[in-house]
């Protein structure tokens, strides 16, 4: 079993497809890929909905009690040992949801890439689980 990857959200298209290509070739027939993460939409209507959906239920629950986001990205900007982090993500452009291919191109390049079927099996605003099944 192989152990949770970082939000790949955040990579670009051409570094997604070589890392789904690498998890084909790691995972045996039979293997599973879990990705739980934030994806868009691929309609934009259907993003800001989804996008208002999420933090509507994220207010119901509370969970904004402690941090959003944003609060949670001003406090790490301000930890002395993150700076030049913070600073190389400023400058790659990867700040905000990072969310730049959308849920169906994810599903494109998982069954590019070999897998045999991929599709979420969750959903809550733009939080996804979306898994793929290796042939």
């Amino acid at each position: 079993m192989l152990g949770p990857t970082p939000p790949l959200h955040y990579l670009p298209e051409p570094v997604l497809r070589r890392t789904y290509r690498q998890l084909t070739a790691l995972l045996r027939p039979g293997g599973v890929l879990i990705n739980a993460d934030h994806l868009s939409q691929d309609a934009a209507g259907c993003a800001e909905i989804a996008e208002f959906v999420g933090i509507r239920r994220a207010e119901r629950q509370r969970a904004f009690d402690h941090e959003d986001w944003e609060a949670w990205w001003s406090a790490v900007e301000n930890e002395p040992e993150l700076t030049e982090l913070c600073a190389e993500r400023r400058n790659r452009g990867t700040t905000g949801s990072g969310c730049s291919v959308t849920l169906g191109r994810h599903v494109q390049l998982l069954t590019e890439a070999g897998f045999g079927h991929a599709g979420p099996v969750w959903q809550v605003g733009n939080s996804y689980v979306l898994v793929a099944l290796r042939p």
